[in-house]
């Protein structure tokens, strides 16, 4: 019995460090799949650049439905 993975899409999440020990997460789906995670991670800090909070990660959050063949 073996189980197919296919996949459904990706999201970027960056996690931001919002003050008092807190931090928020930022999320930006419809990643393609086929995007490699360091182009993932650039994208990520490249955005993080623009915000005003301090990056604290990068996630990438990928998304499969598991079958059984």
């Amino acid at each position: 019995m073996a189980v197919v993975s296919t996949p459904l899409g990706s999201e970027l999440a960056l996690v931001m460090d919002n003050g008092g020990g807190k931090s928020i997460t930022r999320r930006y789906d419809k990643v393609k799949s086929a995007a490699t995670d360091a182009d993932v991670y650039a994208v990520g800090t490249g955005i993080s650049g623009l915000q005003e909070k301090t990056l604290l990660a990068v996630q990438r959050r990928d998304s499969k439905e598991l079958e059984n063949e």
